[in-house]
């Protein structure tokens, strides 16, 4: 077993575009409508599933009518455009980080509107692109009360009713898939969380209740652009891990060096005690880019340790990262460093490794999960103090926080097991499953907002109404109140055209959703319901338009873009060296 390696190379070529160029203008809209486009392909009862080849070796396809992994796996040539869309990506995919759902509403809203933006300024030379930028994110709260306004809130009488309603709205209509989803809420509850397991055979879910504590940070949050170098489990949807030994550091890591005596001596403790998991996992607070290029590198080299990089949460209370990673030592049984009072120089591999709990390691996109044998007497010390603590809150958002925090120590991880005839089928089943459980997660918190496009009509004639208000006395305001009125119809057109609608139809059936105060349209059964019959998580609705006009301001307002060009010898060289790496991991 080697020691870890740091090197990598880089190509140092670039490419340069300037907004006075119109070519790039055109590449960004181009860029953003085929995102939506692809993504938008997917909405709805009537959207259509997207085949996906994966890059990996020996892994089959995806079959997927999920808008966030549709989005990750997007790529072009044209270097531009790959850095249009990674910027794009990373706002949109957000929406599902933040509320589970939403992806592909904030892609089809974001190029809408920053076409509009793009159209609006070049017609006017006078109107600044910034000030119209900020006048529609000054309307995003106004969108928001108003859903908020639309929702309707889980309590004691409908709780139940109405998260079913969600679950099984996400689940595309598998109402199976949705009472399953409830089910593994009430067996962990508000603070427990789901992890998801693919298997072959017969169709059907069973479930059960682990030992497991849940990190709110994934993949996405932790590896960035490198995600998709750190997949190995068969369904490409996650990273695993058996018996990582941890290392918790209270530090923000910028150079690998900052780490490296540390791994080269787990990595030799693990070579003396011959052990066959030769795995490390990193729980920091920040990791540069180069660092995780560095661990990226590593990763996909042969005869090297798997070191995985993880970031903790966020939180706008004080030392809370900190505090966190006290949360986490008491499940994995491994001390907390600092540079401060316990830096890494004083680590002892081989009590770390000894003390270390943990049996395994799942990281999917937004959450991680952490499996450990779990030590009574470390836990209820944590809890303990924790229940101090919440004797003398600073604030009442300090006391909720305290109980969460205790209710992740104590509340456990519902696994839920997808069993389908083919990994195409369960991918695409387990999609569907981690949708429907953030959305019901979602409308627990946020409430739950009538689904067929109600609501977006709504919205629509709302920013209609201020746009015609505002038109003599500031017209940026009015201009960027129409352009989100317009681009709020854009999900809704798209929901029915996926269904087979016609331009006239549609044209009939936004004029009957916008009239209709206590009737929705639900398009799989093709019949007018009770609007509180067909139910979106509010969160969803919330984040996807906060994220498309971020996604606006980002790339309809664009000045220039400088890139690196495309070294075909490098990427050639690293296509190499990941094919070596699966030969060596198979032999």
């Amino acid at each position: 077993m080697g020691l870890f390696q740091t090197s990598k190379p880089k190509s140092a070529g670039k490419l340069m575009m300037s907004h006075k160029d119109d070519q790039l203008m055109e590449l960004v809209i181009a860029t953003l409508n085929h995102m939506a486009t692809m993504a938008g392909a997917t909405l709805g009862p009537g959207g259509r599933q997207v085949l996906i080849e994966r890059g990996d070796i020996n892994l089959p396809p995806i079959m997927t009518k999920d808008g966030v992994t549709v989005i990750k796996n997007l790529g072009y040539d044209n270097p531009i455009r790959q850095l249009i869309l990674e910027s794009a990506r990373g706002a949109a995919i957000r929406t599902a980080s933040e509320a589970g759902d939403g992806t592909t509403t904030a892609t089809l809203l974001a190029a809408s509107i920053a076409e509009s933006v793009h159209i609006s300024v070049k017609e006017n030379s006078r109107m600044s692109p910034q000030r119209l930028v900020r006048a529609m994110q000054q309307q995003v709260a106004a969108i928001h009360n108003l859903i908020d306004d639309l929702s309707i809130y889980p309590d004691a009488d409908n709780f139940d009713d109405i998260l079913f309603k969600v679950a099984e709205l996400s689940a595309n209509g598998d109402s199976g898939l949705a009472r399953k989803i409830m089910e593994s809420y009430d067996l962990v509850g508000d603070e427990g969380n789901l992890t998801i397991v693919e298997r072959t055979g017969s169709s059907n879910y069973e479930l059960e209740r682990i030992n497991g504590y849940t990190i709110d940070r994934g993949m996405e949050e932790s590896l960035k652009k490198f995600a998709n170098g750190f997949v190995n489990d068969k369904s490409g949807t996650m990273t695993g891990m058996k018996k990582p030994v941890v290392l918790l550091y209270d530090a923000v890591i910028t150079t690998v060096h900052q780490i490296l005596p540390a791994l080269n001596a787990i990595t030799e403790e693990l070579d003396a005690q011959n052990l066959p998991d030769k795995n490390i996992l990193v729980v920091a607070h920040g990791f540069s880019d180069g660092v995780l290029g560095d661990l990226h590198t590593n990763w996909n080299t042969p005869d090297t340790p798997f070191v995985f990089p993880l970031v903790t949460p966020e939180s706008a209370i004080r030392n809370w990262r900190t505090q966190f990673l006290y949360d986490l030592q008491a499940y994995t049984g491994v001390p907390v460093y600092n540079p401060i009072d316990k830096p890494l120089s004083t680590l002892d591999a081989k009590m770390l490794i000894s003390d270390c709990l943990v049996t395994n390691m799942e990281c999917q996109r937004y959450k991680t999960s952490i499996i450990s044998e779990e030590d009574e007497i470390l836990l209820e010390s944590r809890v303990d103090t924790l229940k101090e603590q919440l004797k003398s809150p600073e604030s009442e958002y300090e006391a909720n926080d305290l109980r969460v925090r205790i209710g992740k120590l104590t509340s456990g991880i519902a696994r839920l097991y997808i069993n389908g005839p083919s990994d195409v089928e369960t991918r695409e089943r387990r999609d569907r499953a981690e949708d429907a459980w953030m959305a019901v997660k979602g409308a627990i918190k946020d409430g739950a907002s009538p689904a067929g496009g109600w609501v977006w009509m709504r919205a629509s004639r709302y920013m209609a109404t201020i746009s015609g208000a505002m038109a003599e006395t500031d017209p940026v305001t009015a201009t960027a109140c129409a352009i989100l009125a317009n681009a709020l119809k854009v999900p809704v057109v798209r929901l029915y055209e996926n269904y087979g609608y016609h331009a006239d139809e549609i044209k009939v059936f936004l004029e009957k959703l916008e009239e209709n105060e206590l009737q929705t349209f639900n398009i799989a059964t093709e019949s007018w319901v009770d609007k509180d019959d067909l139910l979106d998580s509010t969160s969803a609705l919330k984040q996807s338009i906060e994220n498309s006009v971020s996604i606006s301001s980002l790339l309809g307002t664009i000045g220039g873009v400088v890139v690196f060009g495309r070294d075909q010898m490098a990427d050639a060289k690293e296509h190499a060296l990941k094919r070596d790496f699966e030969k060596a991991v198979e032999s």
